[in-house]
């Protein structure tokens, strides 16, 4: 056992709020009731043990890829008449042994307190509009492409569960869904999502009841290094997922049976629209239904790695988790992710510079003093105390 003088920190903090800090560490450990965890996981790998298999060796320069991401600076420029950022978004490639790439970005300046979610949607709508180049690319014979990978899952909120909203950015999220799916099928080109951040308990459906922790935290504790798991595609599992997470989980957190079941009727009326595609409206969203969930724990890594898989160039789920695995690095994740993520990352002291133009190219449209008092206005900081974190470096 250890006490606090065990522990070192290399900043000064304020007593008071270090001792804070050491009494909330103390109260979270004692919630995690780690026997608790490992019961489930005994529990579970009885159940799924013959879902469980070794990963095959497969050479990481089989198969043409593309990996594609997106990429923004932690926080925005909050400037006096609006929010600044810029999204930079593009494609990595690993074709014959030789590199593809290629980046752009957009600047996004708005009026609104929404600003957080419209960069988030905007940049995962990005993203599939360059999967769509690609594949058109590939149609027309400019590209070789075996699979394109995505950085998060393939679907943008709120799919896979429910179709969304036919006005505004969402009906933008449908379109280029829509087109994205059809082309990977006209192509045979299989779309791969990896996922990161991972909060799913769809794991539960096979106890039955509400697991006490997340799909990734389960998979790393239930698979070996170089084994996988499917827990098959969406048509089947979400169903099942609805009816343990209302009927189960939800009660649990204090929601009462007659909320539940109404939430449960809802969500699978929901997902009969999304797999029917809107009652055939859609012929690209059912294709949802046949997306794979798999985890992997490669050989070199301690974490499972989370998959979505829609294998409509027929490569096979042992062939493509195979070839995943063997470019897995260190950071749990394939090689050609982390070169994209690298190559579309955006330095925030890029905002001070955009400032910088969008003040010049305003000011080149008037001579008028008071105008241009006014753009100066708009686009000075709300708060000067954080522009160093911006302000680009000087020579």
């Amino acid at each position: 056992m250890f006490n606090n003088e065990d522990l070192t920190i290399d900043l000064w903090v304020d007593p008071p709020l270090l001792n804070a800090l050491f009494e909330d560490a103390k109260s979270i450990a004692n919630r995690l009731n780690l026997t608790s965890v490992m019961n489930e996981v005994n529990e579970l790998k009885a159940k799924v043990s013959g879902r469980i298999g070794p990963i095959p060796n497969i050479s990481g320069s089989r198969y043409f890829a593309y990996a594609v991401d997106s990429s923004f600076p932690p926080s925005p420029l909050e400037l006096v008449g609006g929010v600044l950022t810029v999204i930079a978004y593009g494609y990595v490639g690993q074709v014959g042994g030789k590199s593809d790439r290629y980046v752009t970005g957009d600047i996004l300046y708005e009026d609104t307190s929404e600003i957080s979610r419209s960069i988030e949607i905007l940049s995962k709508i990005r993203e599939r509009e360059m999967v769509i180049k690609l594949l058109k690319d590939k149609m027309q014979g400019r590209k070789n492409i075996d699979l394109v990978i995505l950085d998060g899952e393939i679907y943008i909120h709120p799919l896979p569960y429910n179709l969304p909203a036919y006005e505004g950015v969402r009906r933008r999220v449908e379109d280029v869904l829509e087109r994205m799916l059809n082309l990977a099928e006209k192509t045979r080109t299989t779309i791969i999502g990896v996922v990161k951040r991972v909060r799913s308990r769809y794991l539960s459906i096979y106890t039955g009841h509400c697991l006490s922790t997340n799909d990734k935290l389960m998979a790393s504790l239930l698979l070996n290094k170089g084994e996988y798991i499917s827990l098959g595609n969406y048509g089947n599992l979400l169903p099942q997922w609805l009816q343990v997470n209302y009927m189960d989980c939800e009660i649990k957190r204090g929601m009462s049976r007659e909320e539940a079941e109404r939430r449960l009727s809802e969500g699978v009326e929901n997902l009969k629209r999304v797999f029917s595609g809107d009652g055939g409206r859609l012929s690209g969203i059912p294709k949802i239904a046949n997306t794979e969930l798999i985890f992997y724990k490669a050989p070199i890594t301690a974490v499972a790695t989370k998959l979505e898989v829609l294998d409509l160039g027929g490569i096979g789920a042992p062939n493509i988790v195979g070839y995943l695995s063997s470019q897995t690095t260190n950071t749990g994740y394939p090689y050609l992710l982390d070169l994209v993520d690298t190559y579309v990352r955006v330095d925030s002291r890029l905002l001070d510079y955009v400032k910088s133009l969008l003040t010049k190219y305003a000011g080149l449209s008037t001579s008028n003093d008071n105008v241009r008092e006014l753009i100066n206005t708009l686009l000075q900081l709300t708060n000067p105390q954080k522009a160093y974190l911006y302000r680009q470096m000087e020579g």
